[in-house]
């Protein structure tokens, strides 16, 4: 084996120093340079809701900070006045939370798409908890992702929805999530389950749909309403429930069965999955793209 010249060895050492030394001094100048060496995304000033994220979820930290709290311009200003400042070591952390791209949660990132999180179902708004799941148990795995197990259904039985076990799984998920790292697909499911559908009853479904000239209640109805208490008046389903309405005209039973239901809540239990498949059946005009079956009746 070839011994280099004791010059040489010398020569790598102090080669060697040298790059260490210059590596030990190579530091971020300023707190902006200092954040994006980081790899942090520096928030733009005209992203609003970016700035309104940041601090809904730092607002401790910026009072700790003796920023104001009152609106986004208090952080923003706060940004602006120190990222160009070259002794930072006080602001490392407040600027890594205040001032950059970085939610922590899904309620963070909401409020980076949307602005806020007002639209949300609130805590304590168990009947809203009840009509969301309602109306999206039938998506798939929504059951297991909200920990909720249906309860098991009897033959020949109405059907047991226990909304109010299901209610309380979709707001502890609601409310466990929203706290939860954010990640596209978490952010999707608490946007699909965690907001009101924006109506109550059968009524209100009636009319988001648009379909308040198809009720058999209305005037201009009233021979299709003729025309389908002919068809179901000897239902024994039909007979069942006639008993429960006092009527003048044979047909007026229909009408008063009608208006009687559409005001019953999906919050209560078997009202989406026994009522209203009846209500749609008996009360609502058929059109082409609405098929009715007796099967409702």
């Amino acid at each position: 084996m070839k011994i280099l010249p004791i010059g040489v060895l010398l020569g790598l050492g102090t080669v060697g120093v040298g790059g260490w030394y210059k590596f030990s001094n190579l530091k971020p100048k300023t707190l902006r340079q200092y954040l994006e060496w980081q790899g942090l995304k520096l928030i733009q000033d005209t992203e609003r809701n970016y700035w309104q994220a940041a601090l809904d979820e730092n607002k401790k930290i910026a009072g700790d900070l003796n920023i104001d709290t009152s609106s986004i311009e208090g952080i923003k200003q706060w940004c602006g006045g120190n990222l160009d400042s070259e002794n930072y070591e006080d602001f490392k952390v407040g600027a890594s939370l205040l001032c950059v791209d970085n939610p922590k949660t899904v309620r963070a990132r909401i409020i980076q798409l949307d602005g806020n999180i007002d639209g949300l179902i609130k805590e304590g708004e168990t009947d809203k908890y009840k009509v969301s799941y309602i109306f999206k148990k039938h998506i798939e795995g929504v059951t297991d992702l909200i920990g909720f197990v249906p309860p098991e259904q009897e033959k020949g039985k109405p059907i047991n929805e226990d909304l109010e076990n299901a209610g309380k799984a979709l707001s502890s998920w609601c409310k466990k999530s929203l706290e939860s790292a954010p990640d596209d697909t978490l952010v999707a499911n608490v946007k699909l389950l965690c907001y009101p559908k924006g109506f109550e009853d059968i009524d209100g479904l009636i009319k988001s749909r648009g379909e308040e000239g198809l009720l058999l209640t209305e005037q201009s109805n009233s021979e299709a309403l003729k025309q389908k208490y002919s068809s179901i008046k000897d239902l024994s389903s039909w007979t069942q429930d006639a008993e429960s309405v006092s009527s003048g005209s044979p047909e007026d039973s229909l009408k008063n069965w009608c208006n009687s239901n559409k005001s019953k809540k999906f919050s209560e239990e078997g009202t989406f999955s026994n009522l209203y498949p009846k209500f749609r059946f008996r009360c609502i005009k058929t059109t082409s793209a609405d098929p009715q079956t007796a099967t409702g009746a």
